[in-house]
């Protein structure tokens, strides 16, 4: 009898330390709100397909400057003026390709205890068409000083 009960207390001990454990490993995300700067399809631009969290000016003209260098892709844009003192951009490029109708998304922006986290969807595409385009997402969020990761 005592050998049943000394096995019914290490088995609870265990089973209630494995749930304490597996609770410290969930990271909770809290949602961050984003404001769209711009979203489409580069026509005759060629950037690297890459992912960008831009935190100040500098980064920012220089993007601006590139986007702008055969077509003026910012005239579009929501605002071009930022106030890095209180928000950062978080821009998406996908690849180019030889046809239309291809997306690019920010679908969510997450910010947990370690990082923030950004959704990015590709989409197939729609309506194709015989021009070279490279799509890609613009957005403002907040400031936040942690680590950007793209998923």
């Amino acid at each position: 009898m005592k050998k049943l009960l000394l096995f019914l207390l290490i088995s609870i001990l265990f089973i209630n330390y494995s749930c304490d454990s597996k609770d410290e490993n969930i990271d909770s995300k809290t949602q961050v709100n984003f404001q769209l700067i711009g979203k489409g399809e580069l026509i005759g631009n060629s950037l690297p397909q890459q992912n960008l969290a831009i935190t100040n000016s500098t980064q920012w003209t220089a993007l601006l400057n590139t986007l702008d260098s055969n077509n003026n892709t910012s005239a579009g844009f929501t605002e071009t003026n930022i106030d890095f003192n209180q928000y950062m951009i978080i821009a998406v490029f996908d690849q180019t390709y030889l046809n239309g109708g291809h997306s690019i998304d920010i679908t969510a922006i997450d910010e947990t205890s370690l990082n923030i986290q950004v959704n990015v969807e590709n989409l197939s595409p729609g309506n194709l068409t015989t021009v070279v385009t490279q799509p890609y997402h613009i957005v403002k969020i907040p400031k936040i000083v942690k680590p950007v990761v793209f998923n």
